[in-house]
């Protein structure tokens, strides 16, 4: 079990962030607990969400399949994933892109958070 530095107890309210600037070569943005980072690498997240992007361009079908992978590497630990696209890969290659540039597939409570946080509110 995971403790916090200098604490007796296993949970903690206080969140890790990091402020980003971010610039044209952003495509997305993957949100997940620590049950996808114990088993699934920063790279093979970013590959996987990158070719499932091209392939059907559904953000939330992308968390769904991060979360998969997470579970069939039998990770000991709650799965959530957040995927939020900055642009379209299509775009990328200069073909029409079917759906809009910014989709986001979370909850209206995780959406304020998350604009409060941007916004330094």
């Amino acid at each position: 079990m995971k403790l916090p530095f200098g604490s007796a107890s296993p949970l903690t309210a206080e969140p890790e962030f990091q402020w980003t600037m971010l610039t044209e070569d952003d495509e997305f943005l993957i949100i997940g607990c620590d049950g996808i980072w114990d088993v699934i690498s920063n790279q093979e997240a970013v590959s996987l969400v990158r070719n499932e992007l091209r392939h059907h361009n559904d953000p939330q079908q992308c968390a769904r399949e991060l979360i998969n992978q997470a579970l069939m590497r039998d990770t000991c630990d709650n799965v959530t994933a957040i995927i939020v696209c900055f642009s379209s890969p299509e775009s990328q290659d200069s073909v029409p892109s079917r759906r809009p540039r910014l989709r986001l597939c979370m909850s209206e409570e995780a959406r304020s958070k998350l604009r409060s946080l941007l916004e330094g509110n």
